[in-house]
């Protein structure tokens, strides 16, 4: 580039040179014959040169432009792939592992049945085996969800309640946070209908409900409110805690896999609730609110 401005600088220059000197020969009448004709045709030709060299500039510089555009586009396109590649691993892990448990589970459901009809009255044993069993029934229900969502292909998604699957999540674990002193409440008002695989939105709101309940227990709160309404061609479902907020230092990467804000967390919940909202062309994010509200959007139902 500094090459070609340096010769045209030197071609500029020789030009002007050549045109002062014909321009006082014009004037002393002594320029005549072909340095003449030559002079007019140069100054008839300069513009229209001038012109076609800008024009060419300008076209060179947007094509450099939109080569830079298209190199910026193309690193994004590079480091999305390899996020996808990243998240991707991090899945089959995933199912690989929830695989793998189905057996010790199994072999620890027997083994408390076991432990049920050996010969001891003690009531507080009697109690724990009951809520060692409860909680072997509750992974035992994650893992007959997670079987019986589809392996390929889109979700199955139809037009459905948001109330009844809202209402049954609620149902499932108030009895359990109301032995640690905490609420689950459902506000529903109209009755909302959207486009959605129930299993998959099941799946999302236990996971958002577990999360809220974990983190009051840890910090402290009150309880969880789920809230439904409609907002323009939206169904939107909010869950909030009255709890702790979330640290700003982790809330950009809040939906990343294998990052947790939980003590014994594995950091696989929300993507996998967001990858799942996506895939019904809804959306999971963190809103910005004065307390802590995840809200998952989802495409309102045609006869809502």
């Amino acid at each position: 580039m500094p090459l070609y401005v340096a010769l045209g600088g030197i071609a500029g220059v020789a030009y002007a040179m050549f045109d002062a000197f014909a321009e006082a020969r014009l004037r002393s009448g002594s320029l005549t014959g072909p340095l003449a004709q030559i002079h007019t045709l140069l100054d008839a030709l300069t513009p229209v040169v001038a012109g076609v060299l800008l024009g060419v500039c300008a076209h060179y510089l947007a094509l450099r432009a939109r080569l830079s555009n298209v190199e910026t586009a193309a690193a994004l396109d590079r480091a999305r792939l390899h996020k996808v590649e990243r998240d991707q691993a991090v899945w089959v892990l995933a199912a690989a592992v929830l695989h793998e448990l189905n057996n010790p589970l199994h072999a620890m459901g027997l083994l408390v049945d076991e432990l049920a009809q050996s010969e001891d009255d003690d009531p507080r044993r009697a109690g724990l085996l009951g809520r060692v069993r409860a909680q072997l029934d509750r992974a035992r229900g994650h893992l007959q969800t997670l079987r019986e969502m589809r392996t390929g292909g889109e979700p199955e998604v139809e037009g459905i309640s948001i109330d009844r699957v809202v209402d049954a999540v609620v149902d499932d674990v108030r009895a359990a946070a109301a032995k640690d002193g905490l609420f689950v409440d459902a506000r529903m008002a109209p009755p909302v209908r959207a486009r959605a695989d129930p299993t998959y939105l099941r799946v999302i709101l236990e996971n958002l409900v577990d999360n809220a309940l974990a983190s009051l227990r840890e910090g402290g709160g009150r309880g969880v409110t789920i809230s439904v309404s409609m907002e323009r061609s939206r169904a939107v479902v909010r869950v909030c805690d009255d709890g702790p907020p979330i640290d700003a230092r982790i809330d950009a990467a809040l939906f990343e896999p294998l990052r947790s804000t939980k003590t014994h967390g594995l950091g696989l919940g929300l993507p996998i609730a967001r990858a799942l909202a996506r895939s019904m062309r809804g959306d999971l994010s963190l809103e910005a609110s004065a307390s802590k509200t995840f809200r998952l959007e989802l495409p309102l139902h045609d006869g809502a």
